[in-house]
């Protein structure tokens, strides 16, 4: 169906409620639905067809939500662009994805201006918090219908973080997103009673799936904030009675180092994006009297896979269980044979969250499935109840004189250590072992940087010695992309060809 029936829906049903707040507006269903049928109506005036890419090249403000439902009104295509890119890596998502429009922050338009004359785009600048100036820069009349679409048509190209090689445009259909929200927002039991606080940007799969269609679709408000900053994150969460947060580690982690612990209106949070550290989850649950459910997926299963349940057995370390009307199982990377429980192989799924495929590269596409499972590159395993748990990404399991070190393993000791605020472990190649094991870590607040050689013999009374860090790099900061995910291909092309010590 068109994703923007989801919010026509909420204006018959809550028509004044607010669906979108920033610190300075509210936004209503009606007015969130009578701003993107404006909208619409200014793109088709453009020239922009039913199955036309948009990039969208905002923040957490509230034009976003207006472009997106707009863009799904007229049954094209929604192309999110991180406004922290630089004009080369614009460039790669424009000309991959052969937008036709782009609607930009006006703030960013002069670093741009020379690339979309170059390229021909059709530019709609969006100034500030209000989305009112946005509408009125189209005298088209507003688009009443929404386009009829197909269930299998494509809706949103999601361009993945490009961990290895250029970014690809991850393809999701209506059917999707409309199923992955659904399951969400049930699994969640998000109600008009809730509002999410969204920090984590919406050009992310995980923020626009959550963010613009679960809280919409069950009638909550979401709250945008714009950029991260923990005092003002604490601040906004009491002042707009949120009930639901929705992190990264290393977001739980900052919050956890700030003064502040009262959060009377805070329900449950959620946790993805990387394997949270089990003594983060407790020590933030201790604090701030909550829970967070630990869940995953990657951006082409749109994106969320499993989640902890909000009622009933939540498993520390967990990614929980499989969404209702999807699968999940683990499968042998190198015999290609399905294991039972307990033991460890990659995670492949498959269900109607599964995504079309990459724009423009059928050899990828194929690649990423075993037969019509998705090959998610997660090594892990299931236990006995059916629950998931992440040890490692195939790409990054570290092999020790031909034994298996499993990252997580490694960086959940590492994050134990009173010293240590986060951790990753790389492969470094070995002349005499193939691999062993690098730490990264990060201190905890102002604390003095720890000690290299304690850390090692701190990891040498809790593991095995072949996985036990050989090296140790303290650092005051560990490179992170903008969702929060630890950049470990950042930590292994740094520090290429050292020698283990």
């Amino acid at each position: 169906m068109n994703l923007s029936l989801i919010l026509d829906r909420q204006v018959q049903l809550r028509p004044d409620a607010p669906a979108f707040l920033s610190a300075e507006k509210s936004l209503s269903f009606i007015e969130l639905a009578r701003a993107s049928a404006a909208v619409a109506g200014g793109l088709a005036g453009l020239g922009v067809m039913s199955g036309d890419r948009v990039a969208v090249m905002l923040p957490n403000v509230l034009p976003f939500p207006i472009a997106a439902f707009a863009i799904w009104r007229l049954g094209a295509q929604l192309v999110p662009v991180n406004p922290l890119f630089k004009p080369q890596e614009v460039r790669h998502l424009l000309v991959d994805s052969g937008a036709r429009v782009l609607i930009v922050l006006e703030q960013l338009l002069p670093a741009l201006g020379e690339l979309v004359a170059e390229l021909g785009v059709q530019v709609v600048s969006v100034g500030g918090e209000s989305g009112t100036p946005f509408i009125h820069l189209f005298a088209a009349p507003p688009l009443a219908e929404p386009a009829a679409i197909q269930p299998e048509d494509v809706v949103a190209v999601l361009y993945t973080s490009g961990t290895t090689g250029r970014p690809k445009g991850a393809m999701l259909t209506s059917r999707n997103l409309d199923y992955d929200s659904e399951a969400c927002a049930l699994t969640l039991e998000i109600s008009p009673a809730d509002r999410l606080y969204l920090v984590l940007p919406l050009f992310h799969a995980y923020g626009m799936t959550i963010g613009l269609l679960v809280c919409t679709r069950n009638g909550g408000s979401v709250f945008l904030e714009p950029r991260f900053a923990p005092l003002l994150a604490l601040q906004h969460l009491k002042q707009f009675d949120c009930s639901v947060f929705l992190g990264v580690p290393a977001l739980f982690a900052a919050l956890l180092g700030a003064e502040g612990s009262s959060l009377q209106a805070l329900r449950f949070c959620i946790s993805g994006g990387a394997p949270l550290p089990v003594s983060l989850l407790t020590a933030f649950e201790a604090k701030f009297q909550t829970v967070i459910l630990e869940g995953d997926g990657p951006t082409e299963c749109s994106p969320v896979t499993a989640v902890n349940p909000l009622r009933g057995v939540r498993k520390t370390g967990s990614i929980g269980l499989p969404l209702a009307g999807q699968q999940m199982a683990i499968r042998d990377p190198e015999t290609g044979a399905f294991l039972p429980d307990g033991e460890v192989g990659e995670i492949l799924v498959r269900g109607p969250n599964v995504f079309k495929g990459y724009l423009n590269l059928p050899e990828e596409t194929a690649g990423v499935f075993f037969e019509d499972w998705l090959r998610t590159g997660d090594l892990g395993y299931r236990d006995s109840d059916g629950y998931f748990y992440i040890v490692d990404r195939l790409k990054d399991l570290i092999i020790v004189a031909g034994l298996n070190v499993y990252a997580r393993e490694v960086e959940e000791v590492l994050q134990a250590h009173p010293q240590v605020r986060m951790a990753a472990v790389v492969g470094e190649f070995d002349e005499l072992r193939g691999e062993v094991v690098h730490a990264f870590v990060e201190a905890v607040g102002d604390q003095d940087f720890p000690d290299a050689q304690e850390i090692i013999r701190y990891c040498r009374e809790r593991l095995a010695d072949y996985k036990c860090p050989r090296r140790v790099t303290v650092l005051a900061e560990l490179p992170r992309s903008t969702t929060g995910k630890i950049l470990k291909r950042v930590l292994k092309e740094g520090f290429k060809g050292h020698p283990a010590t």
